[in-house]
Parts: structure tokens; sequence; C-alpha cells
């Protein structure tokens, strides 16, 4: 793939990986009722205390738009790589109302919808979650983070776009599978960016 062959050895395998995570998330959030594992594991995750939850609300603002945004101006500034800026904006843009394109197909809602004891600490709870904005967007920005950076940093983008999903589930407005469905959708969008990258390199 080009100059992203150096950074991803694996590209298609890498693609397998996140396309397999869509399709059994998938198949986890069509299920009615939720399943008993799934809440079971919210709950758990959820009953994080405040101590653990306040530290992860900053981390979880990277999975919101202006991430890529931020994402790609540092690439630009820092790399003069205006190709790869680009694509981590158009990443983000994608995987941000691709998720809610998805959210509207399938129409599984929030935890509170099925867990009335669920702690929310951030918004009402309400509305459709599956697949996880936040989460989708994390994961995108994470991947043309990956391209851009040295391999030292690499594996502080793909930690920190965990931990947004994770801070999702622990702040009460996503269930795992909305969760894992948009890190592997971001995934797949942010590789696809990334491949686009490299075609136009090589044209």
């Amino acid at each position: 793939m080009g100059s992203s062959s150096r950074t991803f050895r694996h590209p298609w395998w890498m693609a397998g990986v996140a396309g397999l995570a869509v399709a059994l998330s998938y198949v986890v959030a069509v299920q009615d009722p939720v399943p008993d594992a799934e809440r079971t594991f919210t709950r758990w995750i959820n009953d994080a205390p405040d101590v653990v939850a306040a530290p992860l609300y900053p981390v979880m603002q990277l999975g919101t738009v202006w991430a890529p945004l931020l994402v790609g101006l540092a690439i630009l500034v820092l790399r003069r790589d205006r190709l790869l800026a680009l694509a981590s904006i158009a990443a983000g843009l994608v995987a941000w109302f691709g998720a809610k394109g998805v959210k509207q197909l399938v129409e599984r809602g929030r935890p509170l919808e099925y867990l009335p004891e669920i702690d929310v600490r951030e918004g009402s709870g309400t509305g459709l979650g599956y697949v996880s904005g936040h989460a989708a967007v994390a994961a995108a920005t994470a991947v043309i983070a990956v391209a851009a950076l040295p391999a030292r940093w690499r594996p502080v983008a793909v930690v920190l776009a965990v931990l947004v999903g994770v801070a999702r589930i622990v702040y009460g407005v996503h269930l795992p599978a909305d969760v894992v469905g948009g890190w592997g959708f971001g995934t797949l969008v942010g590789l696809a960016a990334v491949a686009g990258v490299d075609r136009l390199r090589r044209a």
C-alpha cells in the first residue's frame, strides 16, 4: 500500500479484524432482549467510582468531531502532510455521520432503556446507541495518527481510542456492543482514508 505499507504491514488483516468486530457486535446489538452477559458487563464497567470516571471525561472528548480536526491540524503543522491532514478530517466526519446512519438502521436504544438503574453520568441517556459515534471517531482518528506518528508513539493513539470507548460505558451512554461496533466501523473508515491517501500519492 505504498507509504502506508510501512505503517500497516498487514492492512487487510486489520480490516478483517475490524470487519469481524462490526459483524459480531451487530449480531449482539440486534438481539432482543439485550443479552444477560452484556447487561452484566455494562453494570460492572459503569460501577467504576468517580475517581476513575473523572479523568476519563477529557479523554472521552477525543471521540468528538473536534479530535480529527485537531489531529489534522497537527499533521499539517508538524509534518507538512496536506493529504494525511485532510484524510484525518474526512475520516472523522465520515465516522461521525456514518455512525449516525447506522444508528438509524439498527435502532438500538441506550443503556438506560434496558438498565433503569444505570448511572448516566452525561446527558439524558436517551437516543440510539449502536454504533457509538465517539468510539468510531476515536478509532478512525487513531488509525490516521498511527500513520503519522513515529513507531514508539503509535500505541498511545490506540490506547486513547480504547479509553474513549470504555469511557462511554463508564458514563452510562453506551453498551459494550455499541462500542465494539464503533471501534470496528471507525477502523475501517480510517484504513480506507489511509489507502486513499496512498493511491493519490502513487497517482
